[in-house]
């Protein structure tokens, strides 16, 4: 037997069976404690699913759909509540307003974006920091071992995390999307050089041959988010945000399958990995025309780690980089470009704490106002944001709420240029002079401004029953490329009966996820057993193998076996009536 795998399948065991069985205590007999204490009747289970409607997304909406009527098949009362986006949002990331959901996430390229996603201190933040209010005491510590641990050791951590993760199924994850763009001119070429959803996807393009040097990039989006407010730390941003990439700028980036140096050129770690040295590339400013300083790069991780700067009777983190920024000690300015930043995560995983965005401490230093204390929320994470000062490669030109946002090309920036820098000779300079994006109501829209030359690109996230019609059409071409875009079923373990393991695992086993990508995504997605994508942090009892290991579809092809799935809920400690409905 490999001993290896000996913790991970008892924990994982432990973990669902033991809440199985004190479940039982209390639920196995409910039908002889209901004559004991002259009951005559308990309450039907009753659950609440949210998910966004169908206009916006209709894969979320349409999965959502078939759990509702399984549940309904095994006895449980459900309600499918039409909710907009922005509702959708707040209920989910804000005010944890939800029994389950179905809706998606991003993915981080390193598992340590786990630790805030499911650490149980963070559950009663907002955002994507614990928002199924999980605890597992022993997961905490796993969560917090794994990002001071490199090679080997890492990895087993990170397989023990997944294992015990899949075994309470705090969220069930069904599916990574392919992202899916048209596009409608000839005007740049490279649209497939890069993940359509990356960061440095419109860095790639090009201008074609027989374009201007400075062409207008124009793009269509159903997102009205875009045109109402440009605030990078707001916590429900998802896997393609051209705010963060456009007019914010990190110290390094991701690409190249690599953090790479991006505004920093470069870094050193210390021998014993608990200290990086810094330094800033020269003559670097600010949109505004002010200089960039290693004290803006001290600003920023104080001001992530307490947007209220002290200045309130406690700590308020910025939630979308809660986990970074927790990780980092202090940072002490060493020279106008050098700082040193004391962390205690590993050499694997502290180039990872200089992707946040920096931001200029001469503008966000004001925002630390408390604007709702009992929801964690200070100024500088409600604001609009709609004036943005930043140092990307793009500057915000001008905006019109609920209709569009201009973008010019920032000239200063070091891959705007005539001089040399090693992101400049990757990457070029930026292709187009102008980006404008403009709203549109629904997918159909955005391919049709694209027919009539209205828009050069839709964003990369056009529904896949839009692909034959636009791959039919010899003016659109199709560009796709994997995503780390989850969609998956998110848990409320505040709540009864879903903060039970054994319950919410009989949830997911009425999950066909074979059968969701092959009919709601067209084939236009992988699914997925765990979350995280990369199949070497994968232990080898998690990996798809036809069906999910763990959690497997109750029924063949698409028929639900209704007595077996019931028969999970029995054993979760939930009785039946005569009328097979299950109660409390």
């Amino acid at each position: 037997m490999d001993e290896d795998k000996l913790p991970r399948l008892t924990r994982r065991k432990v973990a669902a069976g033991g809440a199985a069985a004190a479940a039982g205590m209390f639920g196995g007999c409910l039908g002889s404690m209901q004559q004991f204490l002259g009951v005559s009747s308990l309450d039907q289970v009753s659950l609440r699913v949210l998910a966004p409607p169908a206009d916006w997304d209709r894969r979320a909406n349409e999965i959502a759909g078939r759990l509702v009527d399984r549940l309904k098949q095994v006895g449980i009362d459900t309600r499918f509540p039409l909710v907009p986006p922005g509702q959708f949002r707040r209920q989910v990331l804000y005010d944890r307003d939800f029994d389950l959901y179905v809706g998606t996430m991003p993915i981080g390229h390193d598992p340590d974006y786990l630790r805030p996603l499911l650490t149980s201190t963070y559950s009663d933040g907002i955002g994507w920091q614990n928002p199924f209010g999980f605890a597992d005491i022993s997961l905490d510590e796993s969560l917090a071992e794994q990002y001071q641990q490199t090679g080997e050791e890492r990895t087993g951590t990170i397989n023990r995390i997944l294992d015990t993760v899949a075994g309470e199924q705090p969220l069930v994850p069904i599916a990574t999307d392919q992202a899916i763009a048209a596009v409608g001119t000839d005007a740049f070429e490279g649209w497939e050089r890069a993940p359509l959803r990356d960061p440095t996807w419109l860095l790639e393009l090009e201008p074609a041959s027989d374009a201007a040097t400075d062409e207008t990039l124009r793009i269509t989006t159903k997102d009205e988010s875009i045109t109402q407010q440009l605030n990078p730390l707001v916590p429900w941003i998802n896997e393609y945000d051209l705010v963060t990439s456009l007019l914010y700028d990190p110290l390094a980036r991701y690409y190249d399958d690599a953090v790479r140096p991006w505004l920093a050129e470069g870094w050193k770690l210390t021998a014993d990995d608990n200290e990086l040295t810094v330094t800033l590339r020269s003559d670097l400013s600010w949109h505004d025309g002010e200089p960039i300083t290693a004290e803006d790069i001290k600003f920023t991780y104080d001001f992530l780690e307490d947007t209220a700067l002290g200045n309130a009777n406690a700590e308020y983190p910025a939630p979308r980089f809660q986990g970074q920024a927790q990780a980092v000690d202090t940072v002490t300015v060493e020279t106008d470009r050098t700082v040193r930043i004391r962390t205690d995560s590993s050499a694997a995983v502290a180039p990872r704490l200089l992707t946040a965005p920096l931001l200029p401490k001469h503008v966000w230093r004001s925002r630390t106002g408390v604007a709702n204390a009992r929801r964690g929320i200070t100024r500088a994470i409600g604001h609009d944001n709609t004036d943005a000062v930043g140092s990307g490669p793009m500057t915000l030109d001008s905006r019109t709420e609920d209709d569009s946002v201009r973008f010019t090309r920032f000239e200063g920036h070091p891959l705007n240029r005539d001089n040399e820098s090693p992101i400049a000779d990757r990457f070029g300079r930026v292709a187009f002079s102008e980006l404008v994006v403009s709203l549109t109501p629904s997918d159909l829209t955005m391919v049709a401004y694209l027919q009539e030359n209205a828009a050069d690109v839709t964003v990369p996230s056009l529904d896949n029953k839009i692909v034959t019609g636009v791959a039919s059409r010899d003016d659109l071409s199709l560009v796709t490329s994997d995503s780390r875009t989850l969609y998956h079923v998110g848990f409320n373990a505040r709540r009864r009966p879903l903060r039970n393991p054994s319950f919410r695992r009989a949830v997911a086993h009425l999950i066909n996820k074979r059968r969701i990508v092959d009919s709601v995504f067209d084939g236009y997605a992988e699914p997925r057993t765990t979350l995280v994508r990369e199949n070497s942090w994968i232990p080898d009892d998690l990996q798809w193998n036809n069906g999910d290991p763990e959690v497997p579809f109750v029924g063949v092809e698409d028929e639900l076996f209704i007595e077996n799935a019931r028969k999970h809920f029995s054993d979760a400690g939930y009785h039946y009536t005569d009328d097979n409905i299950l109660v409390y």
